[in-house]
């Protein structure tokens, strides 16, 4: 017999093994499919709820998007992951629900975005309770949301208040400016209407007449600025403050287990020990 001889696959034989333990392997795998049911039947079915929150994008005085805390998803991720922030959405869940359980239930994902051949995270996180009750899971998943937005917000916050107080200023001054100029044309009409040569008017109105134009320059300066103002301001309100986008709802039906594939699972478990064992037999035999 050639080496060649020694290592040829006797394919035949082996369907032959299998052909005749045809009973074993059909047994195990029954068994199989019986126990993966089984464990369904015995493990406590789980409900998953889902929120999402936009953490936001910081922007420059240009309203160009800039790096931040607030423009980056994985610092989010981070935060979720936080005891200090565990433990404040484990206190707003109630039902029991400690950090160390909300840690091992939460998934955080992330959500990117392909352009062209880059991919991108978006500004999204994705937050997943699993739990065996499916109004903790509820809660606790828009605790989580409401944790981090909390955590997010003060900076952008404290830009939106100022931005707020520097239009009511730069209102305030235009309001000013409007009076002032108001004023000296009804004192420059006033003047027009009296006595006097046109010389003497001229020279009695030229002093209003410099109010209002140096008035009518301001506000033109004011209102500019009270545009851009307002602009920083609306952009920080809807690109830059985080906001929960989507709010979890009580799941109606449970996520988990799953009996099929705990049955799928077990039945193949079964087909590969049965095949293992026709041939653990077909050795025995042999020896």
């Amino acid at each position: 017999m050639t080496a060649a001889d020694d290592t040829t696959i006797d394919v035949g034989s082996w369907f032959t093994t299998l052909l005749r333990n045809w009973w074993v392997i059909l047994a195990l795998v029954v068994l199989g499919a019986l126990v993966g049911g089984a464990v369904t039947m015995l493990t406590p079915q789980e409900y998953s709820a889902t929120s999402s929150v936009y953490i936001g994008q910081t922007t420059d005085a240009l309203g160009q998007a800039m790096a931040g805390l607030n423009s980056n998803p994985k610092a989010a991720t981070q935060l979720l992951a936080s005891q200090a922030l565990l433990n404040e959405a484990a206190q707003a869940t109630g039902m029991k629900m400690t950090s160390s359980r909300l840690r091992r239930e939460t998934t955080v994902e992330t959500p990117s975005q392909t352009i062209k051949t880059s991919v991108s995270a978006v500004n999204i996180v994705v937050i997943t309770v699993t739990d065996t009750k499916k109004v903790r899971a509820a809660a606790a998943a828009n605790a989580l949301a409401n944790a981090l937005v909390a955590k997010l917000s003060p900076s952008v916050e404290a830009k939106v208040t100022l931005l707020e107080q520097q239009l009511a200023d730069g209102t305030k001054a235009e309001a000013a400016a409007t009076a002032r100029a108001n004023a000296s044309q009804a004192a420059i009409m006033a003047i027009a209407k009296g006595g006097g040569t046109a010389a003497e008017k001229a020279a009695t109105a030229a002093p209003y007449v410099a109010v209002s134009q140096a008035a009518a320059s301001e506000l033109a300066t004011l209102q500019v600025a009270d545009q851009a103002t307002a602009l920083r301001l609306e952009v920080a309100k809807t690109v830059e403050m985080p906001q929960i986008l989507h709010v979890a709802k009580v799941p109606d039906s449970p996520s988990g287990p799953s009996r099929t594939l705990n049955v799928a699972a077990g039945a193949l478990a079964g087909l590969v020990v049965g095949v293992i064992v026709a041939f653990v037999r077909r050795r025995v035999r042999g020896a």
